[in-house]
């Protein structure tokens, strides 16, 4: 940008001098520039600033008519060319000299849009301005009526905010506010979600005690639009119930008349809430204009009163209800809360009442009735201990009603067995009904039907998980009962063995024919060994093995691993790894990948915080036989999909920890020839730095690591040099990664480890297993 300073000469001295400023535009044409004002504004960049704005805005505009282009939307309104309203758009604001000046055209721009809309018969006020993609469907909708069709919405109920104080008006324009959002949401079809009412309703909470002060100021539209919000989804959301209780005393209160719709929700509101006396009389009261056969409110109306009259236990006035609605033969489920209100009554004669509305429903049903309702019944049977109840409607359930148990004193031999009992307990443990399939395991045994091991071991499991006290006292008391049975079993078979005449056993009935619990199996004991872990209750784990032993079963690496780590977080390390040697060498027991995870996990240097003197070289050697064990399996892991990384951590961190040097270089070459396995990145780095935790939350921290991650970097590079290569790490493969990891390592630590004779190395190979495998090879 020159300056000219051809008027400053001799002939202007003793005058101020003039200045004259230019600047090259972009076809690279020097132009004057007004003055000094206009000068600071080109150096500023305010001019350059202000074209990026409107290149942005063009853009975005461009960007979205294509989009709507692209959906179809615009060919609502005519255009077939949405290039053609993008050149408009452009000329109509191109001119604008200042952001301020663009602005103004632009609200020029939409308002005249709304004017063209408008006389299209669109309501604008539904769209939402900041979104224009999600007035789509609305626009869709509105195009698909016939122009004189189009009915624009009404204006948005508002509560006038002139009525009140300025403070007071705070809370009211909230209110309004979200009044006007949730109902444009709602024009556009979108339902109104809990978030939604709740906001609402704390807003109204808010406004209430200032809307208090002028009920009369509130528009009847406003208090229809605030009890459409909170009402909405009220099947799923029964505790808006009390909202609407204080909606509808503030109607009350305010003088204004509930619909019929809405007195019913404020009966029921008012009956949740605890004033269900108040809210009985107000629906007796209602009978002869809500409750009248040709009221709109006609169902609603006595589906409401069964629902009470159930809930205050007054059979007599439910069954009136019930039968006022099945007259007009009406939904049949209406018997629903009826049947379950009479099962729980402790009487006979309402639990046949409850039996004789089931069949009612059931026989009005026919083929509707469905897999649903029948669980409904059963489970207001064994909720109130009726599983013979239960029985017969499972049975209908199941035979379609074919098989009729009623009048029966023995079971029917497709009935009376563990396997269709056992599709009982599969249903009901599945949907969560333990309690009831516990009933179900106690009938059976009534009937003298010995429930399968699997099925009692699925109702213990069930409960475990289920966490709670009670229920993990039930899961014991089953479990135990049947190790009981199987040891009690174990010991009858040894003592007939001792019998050298033929013998044969004789069932002798008792006076009561019970069916006792199945015998324990290796599930069993497996489900307790893993809980009594996870709640660290060594005694029990104790008390476990010694039953595990006396049942004479065979373990399973799952058991093992239970118990090895039941004995580690115990602290008896010992005790654990003679465990492994016994059922390993001697009860023939298979290890498996995870039983190794617990046998290092075991190691003092992942307990131990610090370790020194004889402990120390202990350890090492214990170390090192550790993973001649693992070399000894590692056809397991080749089964398994190959080693784990997290155990291969492991190892490589407990060689570290140790500081032997020789241990970890062999582990890295065992890994590769043995295990078929390579470090990744992140734990060669864990490695560098010694940690297992890799946190990058200091400077010193991130300088360490950026300068660890450069020593890896100038290793590979000399290599590649070496050999004649270019490749980085970015540029090779996981595998090949993996390599120069693990060669940088063991060239790492062999420099830390010194000159050492090859004998000591031979040494180490042999004490880790590796002699035959690496050195011979």
């Amino acid at each position: 940008m020159p300056l000219d300073f051809s008027s400053f000469g001799p002939a202007t001295m003793g005058r101020e001098p003039s200045i004259r400023f230019f600047e090259k535009n972009e076809a690279g044409h020097v132009e004057p520039l007004p003055g000094e004002e206009a000068y600071r504004e080109s150096m500023s960049g305010v001019k350059d600033m202000e074209d990026d704005l409107k290149k942005e805005l063009m853009s975005d505009m461009h960007r979205t008519i294509s989009q709507l282009g692209g959906m179809g939307a615009l060919g609502a309104f005519g255009v077939d060319d949405p290039d053609s309203v993008a050149k408009d758009f452009e000329e109509q604001l191109g001119g604008a000299g200042s952001p301020k000046e663009m602005m103004e055209r632009l609200d020029a721009y939409i308002k005249d849009l709304e004017r063209q809309l408008e006389e299209k018969g669109f309501n604008v006020s539904d769209f939402d301005d900041s979104n224009p993609l999600a007035n789509v469907d609305v626009i869709e909708a509105a195009v698909r009526k016939d122009p004189s069709e189009r009915k624009r919405n009404t204006a948005i109920p508002q509560i006038p905010e002139k009525a009140w104080s300025f403070n007071q008006r705070k809370r009211i324009t909230r209110l309004n506010n979200l009044l006007s959002r949730t109902t444009k949401e709602m024009r556009r079809g979108e339902e109104v979600t809990a978030k939604t009412a709740q906001s609402v309703w704390k807003a109204y909470s808010t406004a209430r005690q200032s809307l208090s002060k002028s009920w009369a100021s509130v528009p009847h539209e406003v208090w229809d639009l605030v009890w459409h919000i909170l009402s909405a989804d009220m099947a799923n959301s029964t505790g808006r119930l009390t909202y609407l209780s204080l909606l509808a005393r503030d109607m009350s209160e305010a003088k204004v008349s509930l619909s019929p719709s809405q007195q019913l929700v404020t009966m029921e509101a008012m009956f949740v809430d605890g004033w269900d006396t108040k809210a009985i009389d107000n629906w007796k009261r209602c009978m002869p204009s809500l409750g009248d056969g040709g009221a709109d409110t006609f169902q609603e109306f006595w589906e409401l009163g069964v629902r009470m009259f159930c809930q205050k236990g007054d059979l007599v006035q439910a069954e009136r209800a019930v039968n006022r609605l099945l007259e007009r033969q009406l939904d049949p489920r209406i018997l629903m809360p009826y049947i379950k209100t009479c099962a729980a009554d402790p009487t006979e004669e309402a639990r046949d009442k409850a039996w004789d509305a089931y069949r009612r429903m059931k026989d009005l049903l026919g083929d509707e009735m469905n897999l649903e309702d029948y669980d409904r019944v059963i489970s207001f049977f064994l909720m109130t201990n009726q599983t013979e109840r239960a029985l017969h409607a499972f049975v209908d359930m199941m035979t379609t009603g074919t098989v009729d148990l009623r009048g029966r004193d023995t079971l029917p031999s497709q009935i009376g067995n563990k396997f269709f009992f056992g599709k009982w307990l599969k249903r009901l443990i599945g949907a969560g009904d333990l309690d009831g399939a516990h009933s179900v395991i106690n009938f059976m045994r009534s009937k003298g039907i010995e429930p399968a091991a699997i099925q009692v071991n699925g109702l213990v499991g069930a409960w475990q998980r289920s966490g709670g006290a009670d229920n993990l006292q039930k899961a014991d008391d089953l479990a135990w009962e049947m190790i009981d049975a199987r040891v009690q079993f174990v010991q009858n078979r040894n003592r007939f063995s001792g019998i050298d005449a033929p013998a044969r056993v004789v069932y002798i009935p008792s006076k009561k024919d019970i069916a006792g619990v199945p015998r324990a199996t290796l599930e069993t004991f497996s489900l307790l060994a893993e809980n009594y872990r996870l709640r660290q209750l060594p005694d029990q784990m104790a008390r476990l093995w010694d039953a595990f032993r006396a049942a004479e079963i065979s373990p399973d690496a799952f058991m093992m691993n239970q118990l090895i780590e039941s004995y580690s977080q115990a602290g008896n390390v010992v005790e654990a790894r003679q465990l492994y040697r016994m059922l390993v060498y001697e009860r023939n027991v298979k290890p498996d990948p995870h039983t190794f995870m617990a046998l290092w996990k075991m190691l003092g240097a992942n307990r131990l915080h610090i370790i020194s003197g004889d402990l120390l070289d202990e350890e090492v050697h214990r170390t090192r036989l550790l993973f001649a064990e693992t070399v000894r399996y590692a056809h397991l892991f080749e089964a398994d999909g190959g080693l784990d990384g997290q155990l291969a951590r492991k190892m490589l961190h407990t060689f570290r920890r140790l500081k032997d040097y020789a241990g970890t270089v062999l582990t890295l070459r065992a890994f590769r020839v043995v295990f078929k396995y390579t470090p990744p990145e992140a734990l060669a780095l864990e490695m560098m730095m010694e940690t297992t935790n890799l946190a990058f939350d200091t400077p010193t921290t991130r300088q360490k690591l950026r300068l660890t991650k450069r020593k890896i970097d100038g290793f590979v590079e000399s290599r590649q040099k070496q050999y004649g290569g270019k490749m980085t790490l970015d540029e090779m493969t996981p595998q090949q990664r993996g390599e120069e990891y693990s060669d940088y390592l063991q060239t790492t630590y062999l420099q830390q480890l010194g000159d050492v004779p090859d004998a000591v190395l031979e040494d180490v190979a042999r004490d880790m297993g590796l002699y035959d495998l690496l050195v011979e090879a």
